[in-house]
């Protein structure tokens, strides 16, 4: 993470267009490894100033790193800060128990996430 502990913000604000009011949907890969959270970072900066919610759908993860987890606290607490919806669609079992042990369901809201 960088020093300011937040999600990187992209650089220029685009126009919000019919598709961004409808919100944004982006599907977790199932390896959500340490080598993979600079991809992810890149991906959650972009919609991290989305105007409708957010929805990661994590049906298909089955093996996620701590710092994966890291990013989606702070991407979490990014968008809620500035009242923008965050959703974890569909979190799977690996993400779920990921998520109790790490202490994050609460902040992630996935106790109140549909399966």
């Amino acid at each position: 993470m960088q020093e300011t502990d937040s999600v990187v913000r992209p650089a220029a604000r685009r126009p919000v267009s019919a598709r961004a009011q409808r919100g944004k949907a982006l599907v977790l890969g199932a390896e959500l490894g340490i080598d993979d959270v600079a991809g992810l970072k890149r991906q959650l900066g972009q919609v991290l100033e989305e105007p409708a919610r957010v929805v990661l759908d994590a049906a298909e993860v089955r093996r996620i790193h701590t710092a994966a987890l890291q990013l989606f606290c702070l991407f979490c607490r990014d968008r809620r800060a500035e009242g923008r919806e965050v959703e974890f669609a569909r979190p799977s079992p690996a993400m779920l128990s990921a998520a109790t042990l790490l202490g994050a369901s609460t902040l992630l809201q996935l106790a109140r996430a549909p399966a």
